[in-house]
């Protein structure tokens, strides 16, 4: 939910807290009124049977057409703040990224997942994706009452199973991105962090797994979500499940612009490139860019998105997903509104074929 300060910035400030983000205020819009017809909004799927082509085929088999989708603050538990993103760029996204941490209140005390949610994103044609993260946001980096091997020998077990069952009552498709960046040092659940290993990671999330497939949930789709960044963790192969026990691999990154001190103008395949091959060396499942943005100091916004964008299938030809972190705090602008230009140039993009895909 918090978007990570860049390598390189100043050692002053402190690498292992999050960045907390301020919530922009958005005026409630009447629902839906000068927005296309569903129809418009429904897009070809995209093939999320395994890929059989090994890694390095994957770069000349022609790409299928990409799901663009997007965190929008508020939204889903808001719906008018999704249907307000949705007219700002002329279409409803493919799919929905929203946070939920077990530290919250509802968790701790309710251990409910948000069936009105779920629907509030299906209902517009979208597929749900939450980001499941094991914390309290409150709480910083270091509990460890949240550490890895306390989830896998199962003290959450409760909880992860009244998650598991009702999942499988909804029925619907859902995606889930559990513990995120886990190879950067700002969450509890970090292989380099709060007495974490990565022998840890891959218990947990095998041992989640484990109970999603006992309470019969097999509509949720799993998606592994490193950072694009190394931040000195081991390569991915140490904490990676294995491909039995994922669906989807994912990343995250931002361009900081010269926004903070130690950051500069990256480009999109600066960011990624990278941490793609990796990934593509690592398996042949499908490949999502889980978070992206980009701020406005240092730079030409709109033309990053404009690239960013209209090169994601020659330049990333395994990618089927892209998510937008439409957020803000302070001058750290990451929202597609952050400029006429940048909104334009947005708006532009999204209307592209190459981005009609959908989340199977």
């Amino acid at each position: 939910m918090s978007v990570r300060r860049p390598v390189g910035h100043d050692p002053g400030i402190k690498r292992g807290l999050p960045v907390r983000v301020s919530r922009r205020s958005i005026a409630k819009p009447a629902v839906l009124a000068g927005l296309q017809s569903i129809s418009r909004w429904s897009r070809l799927p995209v093939d999320a049977s395994p890929v059989t082509a090994t890694p390095t085929e994957l770069h000349v088999v022609p790409a299928a057409r990409i799901a663009l989708g997007a965190f929008v603050h508020g939204a889903p538990a808001d719906p008018d703040r999704l249907d307000a993103f949705a007219r700002q760029i002329d279409r409803m996204p493919a799919f929905v990224a929203w946070y939920e941490a077990w530290g919250s209140n509802t968790a701790v005390t309710g251990k409910v997942v948000s069936v009105d949610r779920l629907r509030t994103v299906t209902e517009r044609g979208a597929t749900p994706m939450i980001v499941w993260e094991p914390w309290d946001p409150a709480s910083g980096v270091d509990q460890p009452g949240y550490r890895l091997d306390v989830i896998a020998r199962g003290d959450f077990d409760a909880y992860i199973n009244s998650w598991a069952y009702q999942l499988a009552a909804y029925g619907g498709r859902v995606y889930l991105r559990f513990a995120h960046e886990m190879n950067a040092p700002w969450y509890p659940w970090s292989v380099t962090s709060n007495g974490n290993t990565t022998h840890d990671y891959v218990a947990a999330w095998r041992h989640i797994r484990s109970l999603f497939h006992a309470a019969g949930a097999s509509n949720v789709r799993w998606v592994w979500s490193p950072d694009a960044g190394s931040h000195g963790a081991p390569p991915l192969a140490h904490f990676y499940p294995g491909d039995d026990h994922v669906d989807w691999v994912a990343l995250d990154g931002y361009n900081w612009g010269d926004a903070l001190p130690g950051a500069t103008w990256r480009s999109f395949p600066e960011i990624f490139g990278e941490a793609y091959h990796a990934l593509v060396g690592l398996t042949s499942k499908p490949v999502m860019i889980a978070e992206a943005a980009s701020v406005e100091q240092g730079g030409d916004k709109a033309a990053w998105i404009t690239r960013s964008l209209e090169r994601l299938t020659s330049d990333f030809p395994a990618v089927r997903a892209i998510c937008w972190f439409n957020e803000i705090k302070d001058d750290l602008d990451w929202a597609v509104d952050s400029s006429p230009t940048a909104l334009a140039a947005f708006a532009a993009a999204a209307q592209a074929p190459s981005l009609d895909g959908r989340l199977p």
